[in-house]
């Protein structure tokens, strides 16, 4: 998966750099690389969702991290992996189907709109996620929830990592979090 997102990244390189003049010092591609690897840090923190993925949230954040989810805030590598355990991410157990049962849809988290703004080892990204589901792999496919996403991350030991991530949810959330939802 990671060679085709870098095949992308290349072709998509390559055509900027057809439409627009390429970068001419080492401080541009240095910073084109530091994109390029958030980018990937988004796209790796999402697909962390997915029922078959390793749910290691805490190791995206650092020890002093702030997630703030719908006005609810959460401080610190304990407080964030415990609201991962919460919600379910990565806790389901498998149900047996019965033999040539259609088999249940996937949620997928896609992130679009992905904005960067690099500041040396620091940076901010703002994008936008949605929620893709299917009842059943034959069922179409709807937007489940939406929202929003404004993240600090922080370049540590070579690596980034969000030191304060705020979530808002748009549409499609639980009417039981509505009693910490920020008022417009």
């Amino acid at each position: 998966m990671k060679k085709i997102r870098l095949l992308v990244i290349l072709v998509a390189l390559g055509l900027m750099a057809a439409c627009s003049e390429a970068p001419t010092t080492p401080s541009e591609l240095t910073d084109l690389m530091e994109r390029v690897a958030i980018e990937d840090f988004f796209y790796d923190y999402y697909a962390q969702f997915r029922p078959d993925s390793p749910h290691d949230f805490k190791s995206f954040f650092t020890a002093d991290g702030r997630l703030e989810v719908n006005g609810m805030v959460f401080n610190g590598l304990d407080e964030i992996t415990a609201i991962y355990g919460q919600i379910g991410v990565g806790g389901e157990e498998e149900e047996k189907k019965a033999e040539g049962a259609v088999p249940e849809g996937v949620s997928e988290m896609v992130v679009t709109n992905l904005k960067i703004d690099l500041q040396g080892d620091k940076a901010v990204a703002t994008l936008l996620w949605h929620s893709i589901s299917s009842d059943l792999v034959t069922s179409a496919p709807k937007v489940i929830e939406y929202g929003r996403e404004r993240s600090e991350l922080v370049k540590q030991d070579g690596r980034w990592l969000l030191s304060n991530r705020v979530v808002l949810t748009e549409g499609g959330m639980p009417e039981g979090l509505l009693a910490s939802y920020p008022k417009r």
